[in-house]
């Protein structure tokens, strides 16, 4: 069936409005550009601050890719490495990796270093987000 040109307008800009089209379906690269604006665009974000070579951090990539699934259009995740992007890795006083930071409005809520199960990343970020509300 196809929208009268009116409707299709109204369609257009109800799919713009949408906050669910808004959210990211995955964790997002980030970098000295997208950093600030993406911990500012989402009322809660999660950043993970990771390097390369690091193999715990390569442990952690699948967990946070999962609960990026899970909190789709809740939660927004993000990655930074750090050897790209040492300047920010100094703002943020990483000291050792992996390293997430859980972002509320902007501001810096919660920051953990270490490898995590997906059942304790869960319960983190389950008590961080509620935490909002």
């Amino acid at each position: 069936m196809k929208w009268p040109k009116r409707r299709q307008n109204v369609k257009k800009t109800i799919q713009k409005v949408s906050p669910k089209n808004d959210w990211p379906d995955s964790v997002v690269t980030l970098n000295e550009n997208s950093m600030d604006e993406f911990i500012h665009r989402y009322p809660f974000v999660v950043i993970d601050f990771w390097a390369p070579w690091c193999a715990p951090c390569k442990t952690m990539g699948p967990q946070l890719r999962r609960l990026s699934k899970i909190y789709q259009g809740k939660i927004a995740f993000g990655k930074l490495d750090i050897n790209t992007y040492e300047t920010i890795a100094k703002q943020y006083r990483i000291q050792g990796i992996p390293h997430l930071i859980f972002f509320q409005h902007g501001k810096k809520l919660l920051d953990i270093t270490g490898v995590r199960s997906i059942s304790a990343l869960e319960e983190i970020t389950e008590k961080c987000y509620r935490s909002k509300y």
